[in-house]
């Protein structure tokens, strides 16, 4: 009976401490997911911005097209009109 007891008492430890042993990896496995969370909306931040940096690039690349100018009268006249809307 005696023999029993101990037998039981042993498995018992056993499982009790593989479950503290599992304890611990749940913890280190939540530290993980949470570092790895806050690294996805880092990363998706960055991409955003990426985004909108080479949005910006492509516009710059495109030329923009400007009217040639014949003579100083015409263009003085063409400036004056733009700016008397505002």
């Amino acid at each position: 009976m005696n023999g029993l007891i101990k037998l039981i008492g042993a498995i018992l430890a056993i499982l009790g401490l593989s479950s503290k042993a599992s304890a611990k990896k749940k913890a280190a496995v939540k530290k993980i997911d949470a570092k790895k969370k806050t690294i996805k909306k880092s990363v998706k931040k960055v991409d955003k911005e990426l985004k909108q940096v080479k949005k910006v690039q492509q516009k710059a690349k495109k030329p923009i097209k400007r009217k040639k100018i014949k003579d100083a009268e015409s263009f003085l006249k063409d400036f004056a009109k733009k700016w008397k809307r505002y």
